[in-house]
């Protein structure tokens, strides 16, 4: 069974998106929620830094997730 990220549960933009039909959001997932690059998570390093969770459209890029584009 893979790994997944310690915070998934209280992350929303796998709550928000994990059910998304979007490529982009699935591989997000497949790389950083449940793979190799949880460590490499912007998500969780601005929880990290910040005490609170980013935004839930902030992608584990750091990106902003825009509907629709």
């Amino acid at each position: 069974m893979s790994e997944q990220c310690e915070l998934l549960e209280q992350c929303g933009f796998f709550r928000e998106f994990q059910n998304i039909n979007d490529l982009a959001c699935k591989g997000f997932i497949r790389r950083y929620c449940k793979g190799s690059e949880m460590n490499e998570c912007k998500r969780k390093q601005y929880r990290q830094q910040n005490g609170t969770p980013p935004p839930d459209d902030m992608m584990p890029n750091g990106q902003t997730y825009i509907i629709g584009k």
